[in-house]
């Protein structure tokens, strides 16, 4: 618990009590910030607490509440009052009809797969897929008739869209920010992109007006085409890296990594179950086994760059974020772990 509380994912616990004839009874007010799963295992293993001090305790659940939920619909709720107040104010006839046929667009969202993603109408049927990034972007794009949309919901992909995609076409119709360029990070490791369209730079699919939804649509480039304009790097090296090699590649220009092929070659030759970490410059600091990274990485604080034989734990991230490491190679990561926008993450 103290180790949830220093890292910030447990907040202040608050305890009412109050004491009768030599029984105290009272109750116990955790705020979390960890997962479904995550908090509903917490709760568990609080409950078999049998004692507290000297005393015997039995400790049983009332409730799991997720305040967030519950502040985003009165926010929700409130926002529609004001809309109404408004537009009973302010509509004209045309704006009126928009309305009507937007609220039925609306109304035609699903969620989907066990995460349940924001979707349209026809993410199964549909021979082709268009991956958005949130709800709001799906909406939109339902607003002028597009029902075959899917939002991934921020920078970690949900494994279930791989199996959705498979035998379909896949669009990725993303922001035009670091966001979006997050996302195709990941995202082209998981799955076959087809094409990709993105929104204007600095502007979000959220934002744009119909007219720039079907403009920026229609302008979409085959992935491959896009891929190479910004890798931008020479016949023979793309003769020498594999397809994988080649994503890879284009992380580290983005990291502005000069002496890209160290990495490779490493990544190439990396004995089994090791560890190797690199500063800023490339200068390889260490080489040990994986079991060891955690307890002697703070030892190595220059390291900019780690490739490891293993999986990338929520223990492990923690500390790279601690000590500012800005990419990892890693075989996977651990499932629902949630990678903040600060590190890059390759999967060898």
């Amino acid at each position: 618990m103290r180790e949830l509380q220093k890292s910030g994912r447990i907040g202040r616990i608050e305890v009412i009590n109050k004491s009768e004839e030599g029984t105290s009874k009272g109750t116990i007010k955790i705020p979390s910030s960890l997962t479904r799963k995550e908090t509903a295992l917490l709760a568990a293993t609080i409950e078999t607490v049998s004692r507290v001090g000297p005393c015997e305790a039995e400790i049983s659940l009332i409730e799991i509440r997720d305040v967030r939920e519950k502040k985003r619909k009165e926010i929700i709720e409130r926002a529609a009052e004001l809309l109404k107040e408004w537009d009973q104010k302010s509509l004209d006839a045309s704006e009126i009809e928009e309305k009507i046929d937007t609220d039925i667009k609306l109304g035609e969202i699903i969620t989907w797969g066990p995460e349940n993603l924001p979707a349209g109408p026809e993410i199964e049927s549909s021979d082709q897929i268009i991956i958005v990034e949130g709800r709001a972007d799906v909406l939109n794009l339902l607003r002028i008739g597009i029902k075959n949309t899917i939002a991934v919901q921020g920078t970690s992909v949900p494994k279930s869209i791989i199996d959705l995609v498979k035998d379909k076409r896949v669009i990725c119709y993303l922001d035009g920010d670091r966001g979006g360029d997050l996302i195709l990070k990941e995202l082209e490791q998981l799955i076959d992109i087809d094409y990709i369209a993105r929104a204007p730079k600095g502007y979000e699919v959220e934002e744009l007006t119909r007219k720039q939804l079907v403009k920026q649509l229609q302008k979409k480039r085959a992935f491959k085409d896009d891929m190479i304009e910004q890798i931008q790097v020479e016949e023979k090296e793309d003769e020498d890296y594999s397809g994988k090699e080649k994503v890879l590649l284009r992380f580290l220009k983005r990291l502005n990594v000069k002496e890209t092929h160290t990495i490779i070659e490493k990544i190439r030759n990396l004995e089994t179950g090791n560890a190797v970490g690199y500063d800023n410059h490339l200068n390889q600091l260490f080489e040990i086994h994986v079991s060891e990274i955690y307890e002697n990485l703070k030892d190595y604080e220059n390291t900019k760059f780690l490739i490891i034989d293993g999986i990338l734990t929520e223990r492990l991230l923690d500390l790279l974020l601690e000590m500012n490491i800005k990419f990892i190679a890693c075989k996977h990561r651990a499932e629902d772990l949630d990678v903040p926008n600060k590190i890059t993450v390759f999967y060898i």
